[in-house]
């Protein structure tokens, strides 16, 4: 049984603050000559084609007539009318951006047979904040349970909430370094904003497992970003010769960082070092943390045909502490790519079992996602 070693982080998240600020909300009105249903058939091919996803994954309902466009983050309101549909498009956007925003909207009636000029309209644009959160789609699902919000599948994001009225957006970052995720909320003012953000952050320390990452895949990060910061500091001094490479200069010197003795040291204390991320809700005499490998794992159904244990390991004497969760750090085997099950279990002061979460988490190589159905 490999050995655990228990760790608490006590650096606290990031205050959220105000991104730059997207202040325009360009919207367009049209009337399509075609049927709502008819509209529907051909966005079909439409984002089977040209984005490789279900019209459903990429252009699903959020409310009746109302839908929200994934690729672009466009909301879409629709009124029939006889053999016609009048068509309302609202994109945020910034003074930079609105150019393309608008080629988007006038490539989307374009796709629903309207060939005249299109009349855009810019309005003040939604207000965003964002800040950083140790919890998982899963996570956030359940605090927004009361909020009038769907949850969307989305290749852009770890999470996506949407909803049609008011107009508002919480988008969930894939997982960072420490498995720490950017959470950006998009609503009609500040005030509002801020206080969802709370609301999430405040709930943000619900039991369970809320991340896995790999020591190795971490490292590699910090070697390429010291790397990196060292190749713009020689680029930007004088003199640099005219046939100076920095792709070519770059790889050198991460070389040369990897082998450095003291960090050769650090990457083969990284191998099959893998750490997981969780909380309790309450002091326990035991924790215990299953790790299974899935066979013939299946996104669409969440099916499998046979799980085998890689790991199981104990914890004693864990409590409630506020703050960052708590971290496991485990020793497996280097992973391959695949999908995985960890299955966290507790053992109260009296002797009683009790099941605290579990999930599952599918492994690119580099990143551990929880995994969505994007309907391929």
């Amino acid at each position: 049984m490999p050995a655990l070693f228990f760790l608490l982080l006590t650096a606290a998240p990031a205050q959220p603050a105000p991104p730059p600020n997207p202040d325009i909300l360009i919207t367009t009105t049209f009337d399509a000559p075609i049927t709502y249903q008819t509209i529907l058939e051909r966005l079909d091919s439409y984002y089977d084609e040209e984005v490789g996803r279900k019209r459903a994954i990429a252009f699903p309902e959020i409310a009746p007539y109302r839908h929200f466009e994934v690729w672009h983050e466009m909301w879409a309101q629709f009124e029939p009318a006889g053999d016609h549909t009048h068509v309302i498009l609202k994109k945020l956007s910034d003074p930079s951006t609105a150019r393309m925003a608008k080629s988007s909207m006038l490539d989307f009636a374009g796709r629903l047979n309207f060939d005249a000029a299109l009349s855009f309209k810019e309005e003040p644009g939604l207000r965003s904040l964002e800040g950083e959160v140790y919890s998982s789609r899963k996570d956030l699902t359940t605090l927004l349970a009361s909020q009038r919000l769907r949850s969307l599948p989305s290749w852009l994001h770890d999470a996506l909430f949407v909803s049609a009225e008011p107009l508002m957006k919480i988008s969930l970052s894939f997982s960072g370094l420490h498995g720490v995720r950017r959470l950006t909320v998009t609503t009609v003012d500040l005030a509002t904003a801020r206080a969802l953000m709370a609301k999430l952050q405040q709930g943000a320390g619900l039991a369970g497992i809320c991340g896995v990452f790999s020591e190795t895949v971490e490292l590699e990060a910090e070697v390429h970003e010291a790397a990196q910061s060292r190749n713009d500091n020689i680029a930007s001094a004088g003199g640099v010769p005219s046939l100076y490479h920095p792709q070519m200069d770059l790889q050198y010197i991460e070389e040369r960082l990897r082998n450095d003795p003291a960090m050769q040291k650090r990457i083969s204390a990284a191998r099959g070092e893998y750490d997981v991320r969780f909380r309790v809700d309450k002091s326990y005499r035991r924790v215990t943390l299953l790790w299974s490998r899935l066979t013939g794992y299946s996104v669409a159904t969440g099916a499998f045909e046979s799980a085998t244990n890689l790991a199981e390991t104990s914890i004693p004497n864990v409590h409630k502490a506020p703050g960052p969760p708590l971290t496991a750090r485990i020793h497996v085997e280097p992973l391959k790519p695949g999908a995985f099950r960890l299955r966290l279990t507790g053992e109260g002061m009296a002797g009683e079992a009790a099941p605290i979460d579990e999930r599952i988490f599918v492994f690119d190589g580099k990143t551990f996602e929880e995994p969505q159905n994007l309907g391929q």
